[in-house]
Formats: structure tokens, sequence, C-alpha cells
């Protein structure tokens, strides 16, 4: 892979850290706000155990919206959830992507019901989406496949910031732009995980054949 093409993947991937540093990635848990159930459920749900912060989901949730959160994994999710991506992305972002989808099915909730929406709250949501994408990485013993792992973390994270930040972090909705807002994201995420995946690959051969010049 030449110098030129190499510099190009480690912009695409400084652009996509810069990004998500300024939208939802690095934002702290909402301040709970006792007068609402919605910012109780939405602070439990980033700050406490999945048990506890399925507790105080408000009770008709499921017949507004139509299902009944469960515990699964260790996290209050949304049983039918997925993680909506162009691109496939790794089995271990599964959990966190159902969990990722109640937290806004929660803020979806709060507008269907009259609720003003607290733009921390999607920020905060996006949040932990992120860090438990990359703690799913790190059962990947081998450093080549745990690198792949965290880009698609982060490109995965920064296209959900950008989203959220299209709609002013307000109640989700879909959008038919919202392809076009994924390209450079997707791109970064296929060219940066062919990069990694080659130095792993020629890290690999340099050690199975040491006698042999790169």
């Amino acid at each position: 892979m030449s110098r030129n093409i190499s510099r190009t993947l480690i912009s695409l991937a400084a652009a996509a850290v810069a990004v998500t540093a300024t939208t939802g990635a690095a934002s702290p848990p909402p301040a709970t706000d006792t007068t609402s159930p919605i910012a109780v459920a939405v602070h439990a749900l980033v700050t406490e155990p999945a048990n506890a912060a399925a507790l105080t989901i408000p009770r008709d949730f499921p017949s507004v919206m139509g299902y009944r959160p469960r515990v699964q994994d260790a996290m209050a999710e949304n049983p039918r959830g997925d993680c909506s991506s162009p691109v496939p992305l790794p089995s271990e972002f599964d959990s966190a992507c159902k969990a990722h989808d109640l937290g806004y099915d929660l803020i979806r909730y709060a507008a269907a019901t009259g609720t003003t929406v607290d733009p921390q709250w999607r920020r905060a949501i996006d949040a932990q989406l992120e860090t438990r994408m990359h703690a799913a990485c790190v059962d990947r013993t081998d450093d080549g496949p745990r690198q792949v792992c965290d880009a698609a973390a982060s490109v995965a994270a920064t296209a959900v910031d950008l989203n959220s930040w299209r709609q002013s972090f307000g109640a989700p909705v879909p959008e038919p732009a919202m392809p076009y807002v994924l390209v450079s994201a997707v791109v970064a995420l296929v060219a940066l995980s062919a990069m990694l995946a080659g130095r792993y690959l020629h890290r690999r051969v340099l050690v199975s054949a040491p006698g042999e010049r790169a």
C-alpha cells in the first residue's frame, strides 16, 4: 500500500474521530430530572445496571411503542432492534445496537406523549453506543481483527452522531437523505478495515518468515 493511500486512510480515520468528539461520543450522562419520567429512564439507561434501568421505563411504553423491553447481555434493549447500517458490522455490536434502539425509542415515546425532548438525551445514548461497541472489540485477542473491530466502532459511531446532528438531537426520525450522509463513513470504514487487515497480514508474514526482508 502506497504512503499516499495510507495517509489518506489515516486522515479519514482522524476525521471520524474528530466528528465523534464534537457530537455525541464525548457527552456526559444527562442530569437527572425527577419531574420527567423520560429523563429518569434515560439517565438510568446510561448510568445504572440493566435491571434497575428497566424498572424506570414508563408503564405505558409497551402500548405506545408496540413492544416490551427486555434485559439481555446485561443491557436493557429492544428485542426487535438491530444495527441499521449500509455495510455489515461486527456481530459483537448486536446487543449494543439493540440497547441503543431502546434508548431512541424512549426519545420517540417522549415526543409521542407530548414531552419536550432534551438534546442531551440523544447525545448520551449515542455516547453509550460507542463505548459499548469498543468494549465488545476487547474480546478479539489478535491485534489485526481487534483493530478492524475498533475502526468499525469508531466509524459507525460517527455515522450515528452525524445523523443525530442533522436531526438537531431531537426525536429520531427516518430520513430519505440519510444514505448520502453515510457515504463518507462507509468509505472510511471499508478503506480503514482493508488497511488494518493488510498491515496485520503483513506482520504475520514477517513473523512466520523472519529471515526474509519485507
